[in-house]
């Protein structure tokens, strides 16, 4: 998989006119490390994964991903991916149909995606469920479909906003632990945002703490 190394430069985002989200954020996201931005709720953290991504525009500054400037892209030539806190799954489609869906849009014929989403679903330790519902799948599963999803695209750059918080403190550690393993095997770049220290510190290369938009 790809590494990237992703820069923050001078980064402001304001949703109103004077009060920073973000405030003149000038960080380093190392290629193929996992680092956590670690912060209370209202901190900026969930607003820097969405500038990444590509699903806000930063007020002023730059990010870079790989030394290419993509402060002005849209978020479908980025080539990041995104693990949202609630999944996000489509709730009428199969997991194949989930985990492939980004492939297929792609254009990708049907061998390909179907054959790439199973292999995809084995990764994550989900062999065997391409047919069930959402529905049908415990919390856990559901994450790792939606890990499933975001990595079938072998993205540069791998984003996950608080994927633990709607999970209990036993399946946490299991589902951390098996993103952290998943990252390392994958050397992908990943950037993570959690409120919880431990949670930190367990799974990151780098933690970044964030307080107050900085």
């Amino acid at each position: 998989m790809k590494k990237a190394r992703v820069l923050f430069k001078n980064i402001v985002k304001e949703y109103t006119k004077g009060i920073p989200a973000v405030d003149n954020v000038s960080c380093t996201f190392e290629p193929g490390t996992l680092t956590t931005l670690l912060g209370p709720s209202g901190c900026g953290k969930t607003t820097s994964l969405r500038l990444i991504a590509g699903l806000e525009r930063a007020t002023s500054g730059k990010i870079f991903i790989d030394e290419k400037d993509v402060t002005l892209l849209p978020a479908t030539d980025r080539d990041v991916t995104m693990v949202f806190q609630s999944y996000a799954l489509f709730p009428h489609m199969s997991v194949l149909e989930n985990v492939s869906y980004g492939l297929k849009m792609a254009g990708v014929t049907k061998e390909e995606y179907s054959e790439k989403t199973i292999e995809t679903l084995k990764l994550v330790g989900l062999e065997g469920f391409d047919q069930r519902m959402p529905s049908e799948l415990s919390g856990g599963q559901q994450q790792r479909v939606a890990v499933a999803r975001a990595i079938v695209l072998e993205p540069k750059v791998l984003l996950f906003d608080e994927p633990l918080s709607n999970l209990d403190a036993k399946l946490r550690r299991q589902v951390r632990e098996d993103i952290r393993n998943l990252q390392q095997k994958l050397g992908v770049t990943t950037i993570y945002v959690t409120h919880d220290q431990e949670e930190a510190l367990a799974i990151s290369d780098k933690v970044i703490v964030m307080n107050e938009a900085v």
